[in-house]
């Protein structure tokens, strides 16, 4: 026995000391996961810093906060008088009335903690959607943990979208219930289409109808991503694999839609829209109307020529690119809602960062790093919903004069993924760490002049 001991210890203690892993030093998917809590981190501290410095404005909008005091309105109306707005709603006025519910019953819960607590529900959406979008890239990418970590450093630390998730609004809720929804798909291309995958995406789409009348733009890539799961079938097979969650979500809508027959004769109460939207601004006041131009290096507009289509959506491209990144309205411009950009050297050094993981993704043929079927099935569902997401937005704006970059962050999952993609893509294998860690550095102290030197002091002074 004493000989057999000792034998067994000799083996062991001759084994070098590098087979045994150090305690001390998690493996790269741990240390990448403590990465991704970091950023986290710093969102909620950059998203609360704002929610505490920003004013409510009841007489006009913060770019920053946009409409944010109609949004309270309608959250009254749940809480305090237990029903929904109506159209010129005398006790609880608010413009928002024609949005769907389900964000504001949201809301409510925080209604009893004041203001605050119905900003923290947004940040709240903000956080589910960060993990949306490190979950998705993790089934995605699973042997590479960089990707997950720059996807969220990059919605994480997006000074604008840290406004606007601080902010009493539905845009939170619905970028967080198309984070989910494409979760849902990663899973569903990655891991196979069963009943309880179908009907949770059939879910989380009638709960996003729910939210905001964009939440239709999922329809089509839900269906094509069942569509092109599981075994090989015929065409009609295929259809019916998609339309039966896509028709629990229209059943989940259903009562919404059904009020707003009642109420306004149309299942979309588009034409109440209108015309309760008739006194904003329209391209028509724009378009042969004004001789102003743009100056692409501040975004400020500058006297010119008579405003045609084609300046006209160079001005919307430039201040909802500009507003895409970070834009506050100060309070001397409340009353109009006009923004106040920062300095250049801020929107350059964001372009840059942003136009590398663009250059990358393009040099992968988007996606390329990954060479699964399945990745490749997720891809073409994110990019019809996130055409779907800009063509109506280039719509939107053909009628209004809304040049907010906030209407693309509902496809901002399949953005940060594939950007983080590309990013990574360019990154020198022997440099990556050292790389990444410059990129968030350099992201972070954006967004912290965003919130402290530029929003905080022009609302502290105010």
């Amino acid at each position: 026995m004493s000989r057999r001991r000792s034998r067994a210890q000799t083996r062991s203690s001759s084994r070098p000391a590098s087979a045994t892993p150090s305690r001390s030093e998690p493996p790269a998917i741990e240390r990448d996961r403590l990465w991704a809590m970091g950023l986290v981190l710093l969102f909620v501290f950059f998203a609360w810093k704002l929610a505490t410095v920003t004013p409510l404005v009841t007489d006009g909008s913060l770019i920053n906060a946009p409409d944010e005091a109609a949004h309270v309105g309608y959250v009254k109306a749940l809480a305090i008088g237990h029903r929904l707005p109506t159209r010129a709603d005398r006790q609880f006025p608010t413009y928002q009335w024609h949005q769907p519910p389900l964000y504001y019953a949201a809301a409510a819960l925080g209604h009893p903690l004041g203001l605050l607590g119905m900003r923290a529900v947004s940040v709240l959406f903000g956080l589910i959607s960060l993990w949306a979008i490190w979950a998705t890239a993790r089934l995605l990418a699973p042997k590479r943990p960089d990707i997950p970590v720059m996807a969220v450093a990059l919605a994480a630390l997006l000074p604008m979208r840290q406004a606007v998730h601080s902010a009493v609004g539905n845009d939170a809720a619905i970028e967080c219930l198309f984070s989910l929804s494409m979760l849902t798909a990663a899973r569903i291309v990655t891991q196979g289409a069963n009943a309880g995958r179908a009907l949770w995406l059939g879910v989380l789409v009638g709960a996003a109808i729910l939210t905001k009348l964009s939440g239709v733009l999922l329809l089509p890539g839900a269906a094509l991503v069942l569509a092109m799961s599981g075994p090989s079938a015929s065409v009609t097979v295929r259809i019916r694999r998609a339309l039966w969650p896509m028709l629990a979500a229209v059943a989940i809508a259903s009562p919404w839609l059904a009020l707003n027959v009642a109420r306004y004769g149309q299942m979309m109460p588009i034409r109440a829209f209108h015309e309760e939207f008739a006194k904003t601004s329209r391209a028509s006041d724009w378009i042969g109307q004004q001789r102003l131009g743009v100056d692409h290096m501040t975004g400020d507009l500058r006297p010119g020529p008579v405003m045609d289509r084609r300046a006209y959506f160079a001005l919307v491209a430039d201040w909802s690119v500009r507003t895409f990144f970070g834009a506050f309205t100060t309070p001397v411009r409340a009353a109009i809602g006009a923004p106040s950009f920062l300095p250049p050297s801020f929107y350059w050094v964001w372009g840059a960062i942003f136009m590398l993981g663009a250059i990358g993704a393009v040099r992968t043929a988007a996606f390329g790093l990954w060479k699964s079927s399945p990745a490749r099935s997720f891809a073409l569902a994110a990019g019809m919903t996130t055409a779907l997401i800009l063509l109506s937005f280039v719509g939107f704006t053909w009628t209004y004069f809304q040049a907010q970059g906030r209407y693309l962050y509902p496809c901002l999952l399949p953005i940060a993924i594939g950007w983080a993609t590309g990013y990574a893509a360019l990154m020198p294998t022997r440099y990556r760490t050292i790389i990444m860690v410059l990129t968030v550095v350099v992201m972070a102290a954006l967004a912290a002049a965003y919130g402290f030197v530029y929003v905080g002091s022009a609302y502290g002074r105010a």
